[in-house]
């Protein structure tokens, strides 16, 4: 209504004289009214109030602007779209910095420690791993043949030298190993970047370990990764020629890695009966990786009174040299006793020489039952068997699936030897399985008679008692 009222308006004005004019559009301005200002008062041009109906040119005008959508639409304070445009971009890639910092802060609130298996022996150590449902880990899996790699569990994998290899496997030729490592390089450092400890895996003698083992080593050493090497050599039956390139393999390797573990597959021959399968000898062979990575992973990971830091560890194992490791565990009375024992005496690698070793990284885990005591007693156990000089870390963690058990894992390391095999041990095989329950079948034949020698046994110091006199 007061646009047609505003309308007829203008439509009258241009018949009045210039002072009639002039105060009946000065009327209208003094209202809510929005007058268009550009109104002429010699009546060229009327008045129009805005919002009225436009000129035939300025529809034009509207129609030929550019539509945007709510979305797309500029702020008032954008001064163009351009600008507009680029502000949109330097915000979405702030928040993309801003959200991988965040991801990097919080990734790095502990340290990553990574396992990377080489060629099908590292791939089936890894799928054993990730099997066991390790905490705190990140598996990578690297190899020469697609297929093989393709069959693997874990989340990374990497595909060594395929336009040499074309994805077929390094042929048991170590050289074709290290070239095809090579190729990929820039792939391991950017799959390593973040890696704070790595553990390398494999089976040396075939082509893809071999070769590709100390490149890897010698990229993580390069970026500064603490880095343990874990691998096999072959049997005796698969020939003296496989054999010569096993032990060069292990020996190249050793010059890049800060500690080497060395599995020998021989010795499962002597740790096996008749009955056992080759499935269950190699998980075995398998677990000394499981058991050395899971002994480290835990005293980050897992809650504990006594909880170590990278730093302590890293003190242990850093250009440590040649390592050997080993792991209890029992239950019943005496089971601290026992599974420091048993710790002590690895049934694949043999005895631990301790006597010459330079540093022991012990962990112990169990129930929230294990006591003050039994800790006490399984670091007097292993402090007994060292030289006094010999840098001792330990940490204990909890693990409610250890309820009513006690774990302990050691890894000896600094031992000074050429020898790549150790000797044969002449434990009889017992799966690991079956050690829970021998356990407790000899707790149920020595009974009381555990339970009174303990209460009549004299009162010692023990490990904690020097430790804190000190």
């Amino acid at each position: 209504m007061m646009r047609a009222r505003l309308g007829l308006l203008s439509v009258r004005a241009g018949g009045l004289s210039a002072k009639s004019r002039t105060a009946l559009v000065a009327r209208f301005s003094s209202s809510d009214v929005q007058v268009d200002r550009r109104v002429s008062v010699n009546g060229a041009t009327p008045a129009r109030p805005l919002g009225a109906s436009t000129a035939p040119q300025e529809r034009r005008k509207r129609q030929q602007r550019p539509t945007r959508s709510p979305s797309t639409r500029p702020s008032p304070a954008s001064s163009s779209t351009a600008s507009t445009a680029a502000a949109s971009v330097s915000s979405s890639e702030h928040k993309k910095k801003t959200k991988k910092t965040l991801y990097s802060a919080y990734k790095h609130g502990k340290p990553l420690i990574t396992v990377i298996g080489l060629g099908g022996a590292g791939s089936n150590a890894v799928n054993n791993m990730i099997a066991s449902q390790l905490e705190g880990v990140e598996f990578i899996v690297a190899n020469t043949d697609s297929q093989a790699l393709g069959r693997s569990l874990a989340p990374h994998k990497i595909t060594l030298g395929k336009e040499v290899t074309k994805g077929l496997g390094a042929g048991s030729k170590p050289q074709l190993g290290k070239l095809a490592a090579e190729m990929q390089r820039d792939e391991i450092e950017a799959t390593l970047k973040d890696s704070n400890m790595l553990f390398i895996t494999g089976g040396m003698g075939g082509g893809t370990c071999t070769g590709a083992a100390p490149v890897i080593a010698s990229i993580a050493r390069e970026m500064g990764i603490l880095t343990v090497g874990v691998v096999s050599t072959p049997f005796r039956s698969e020939g003296p020629n496989r054999t010569r390139i096993a032990d060069a393999g292990v020996k190249e390797l050793a010059k890049y890695v800060d500690t080497l573990i060395v599995v020998p597959n021989q010795n499962l021959l002597a740790l096996s009966t008749k009955s056992t399968t080759m499935l269950e000898a190699f998980r075995y062979a398998d677990d000394v990786l499981l058991e050395g990575v899971k002994g480290v992973t835990d005293l980050i990971v897992r809650p504990g009174l006594i909880n170590l830091d990278f730093a302590d560890i890293k003190t242990t194992l850093s250009s440590a040299g040649r390592a050997i490791m080993g792991s209890g565990v029992a239950v019943g009375p005496e089971r601290a006793a026992k599974a420091a024992e048993q710790a002590l005496v690895n049934p694949l690698l043999g005895d631990l020489p301790t006597e010459s070793a330079v540093g022991l990284l012990v962990t112990i885990r169990g129930g929230e039952d294990m006591t003050l005591f039994e800790v006490d007693q399984i670091m007097e156990i292993i402090r007994s068997r060292v030289a006094e000089d010999a840098n001792i870390i330990f940490g204990t963690c909890y693990d409610q699936s250890l309820e009513g058990s006690v774990h302990v894992s050691i890894i000896v390391s600094g031992i000074q030897t050429d020898v790549i095999s150790p000797p044969v041990p002449t434990r009889p095989f017992v799966p690991l399985h079956e050690l829970k329950s021998r356990s407790h079948e000899k707790a149920a034949v020595e009974g009381d008679d555990a339970d009174r020698s303990e209460a009549t046994k004299p009162a010692s110091r023990g490990f904690f008692g020097r430790l804190f006199s000190l």
